[in-house]
């Protein structure tokens, strides 16, 4: 029973508070690595303490399934929120340029842009008390999934310091970010099949043990009553989760190769 609280407190601080904190969409300040990961050594020693070294391989394997999860799912919900981001970011490129194509100035024209999104309400509060709109859209630029904006911010620049018309590049910017987010979406309905394969991989063990159950060969005694057992189950569960996470890591390399 022990043993079995403490599989679940390590499984709770391994999936619960970060998962929702990125499904709030919340941005805070995060602790050190080896300060986050403080409390698996900690877990490990309690178990080993109260249930033996039994004890002790069984929080971690618990540990190694909730890492992977944890992972795996914060990895997605990042995904999504970048793509809902490119999404609003071609939207509001496009009103943009929309707006300076009909003879609008580009100040009335971000005023009323960043009025319908809020992508741009960074560069309307600059510029309403006097600052740097160029450098306001840099910064907005800076965070994930807004990168699309980066050229805008380079042609409003331009256009301040020299006066050059901005309807031009402002069309130019937003085709590329109208591209760039079907390109995202593209490339995440793509890359879904090699993902579900590697996560499908990972199940193939336990598949594997249950066809021996049926068969009556018993692999279910030897894995969970005998230390031995034991240890080969760690072992398979801890290679299992690192194919998962190797999947999804050649998965996301790819995408980012694409998207450049």
């Amino acid at each position: 029973m022990i043993t079995a609280i403490l599989m679940a407190t390590a499984v709770w601080f391994a999936m619960g508070p970060k998962r929702a904190q990125l499904s709030a969409g919340t941005t805070t300040t995060t602790a050190p690595t080896w300060l986050k990961c403080a409390w698996v050594p900690a877990v490990l020693l309690m178990a080993v303490m109260v249930a033996g070294v039994s004890g002790g391989l069984w929080a971690l394997l618990a540990i190694l399934v909730a890492a992977t999860v944890w992972k795996v799912g914060a990895d997605h919900l990042v995904r999504r929120r970048c793509m809902r981001t490119e999404r609003e970011v071609a939207r509001a490129c496009r009103a943009l340029a929309g707006r300076l194509s009909v003879g609008e100035i580009p100040a009335v024209a971000l005023e009323q842009v960043a009025h319908d999104t809020s992508i741009l309400v960074p560069a309307l509060q600059a510029q309403q008390v006097g600052a740097d709109v160029s450098t306001a859209l840099v910064g907005i630029a800076a965070k994930p999934g807004c990168g699309g904006l980066a050229p805008l911010a380079h042609a409003w620049k331009l256009a301040v310091t020299t006066g050059a018309p901005l309807s031009a590049s402002a069309n130019a910017v937003a085709q590329g970010t109208s591209r760039r987010a079907r390109l995202s979406a593209t490339l995440e309905s793509e890359l879904a099949g090699p993902r579900a394969s590697g996560r499908l991989m990972g199940f193939l063990p336990a598949v594997g043990i249950v066809l021996g159950q049926s068969v009556g060969s018993g692999p279910t005694h030897f894995l969970t009553r005998t230390l031995a057992g034991q240890v080969c189950l760690v072992t398979a569960v801890a290679l299992s989760c690192a194919g998962v996470l190797w999947s999804e890591a050649m998965a996301n390399h790819v995408q980012k190769q694409a998207l450049g």
